[in-house]
């Protein structure tokens, strides 16, 4: 299937999901997640703010912070995606595409101080392909950051697919986490 078709099959599928559903989701791949030992050593990590029914990542959020982590948040910039530091009094706006975005002002994080990045997409498989929206800014923080940062594909369960169609400039996560758990996937 063609990335295109996919993408709109799996926002299809998404979009039909209940309240209930994303809440119930949420707080399980949460309590997974928290656990996991690259959850837990990360002391620098880049999370997003979920749309358009996206798996929510808040609870997350707020336990980052309520561990001690440094967090940064994605802000579009001059067509590029910067990573800002947040603070739980961080005043957010609505930026590109509608999406919350810590101001200017935020002291940027660049990808080589980050251990863990969770990365929004459409569908990941187990060999760590990932189908984003698109725009490739995921794909750019992905290749800059160091050895040692653990990419973590966060998603709902369907979003787990056979294969993802990947190009030469596609980046792969190592981990997947999702309500039911985590899977490291296997190269």
């Amino acid at each position: 299937m063609q990335k295109a078709a996919l993408r709109q099959k799996l926002r299809d599928v998404r979009q039909k999901l209940t309240a209930e559903q994303i809440a119930q989701a949420s707080l399980a791949a949460t309590e997974l997640f928290l656990k996991n030992p690259s959850w837990v050593s990360a002391q620098t990590v880049a999370l997003h703010l979920a749309v358009r029914g996206e798996l929510p990542t808040a609870a997350l959020l707020m336990a980052a912070w309520e561990a001690g982590k440094r967090v940064a948040l994605p802000r579009m910039e001059n067509g590029r995606m910067v990573m800002r530091l947040v603070t739980p009094t961080t005043p957010l706006a609505p930026g590109a595409f509608g999406i919350q975005e810590p101001p200017a002002t935020a002291r940027e994080v660049v990808p080589s101080e980050l251990n863990l990045v969770l990365t929004p997409g459409l569908a990941f498989d187990l060999k760590g392909g990932r189908l984003g929206q698109g725009g490739g800014d995921y794909d750019r923080l992905l290749a800059a950051v160091g050895p040692n940062c653990t990419k973590v594909g966060w998603c709902y369960d369907f979003q787990i697919i056979e294969g993802v169609p990947v190009e030469p400039h596609d980046q792969r996560v190592d981990l997947i986490a999702t309500p039911k758990g985590c899977r490291t996937v296997i190269r």
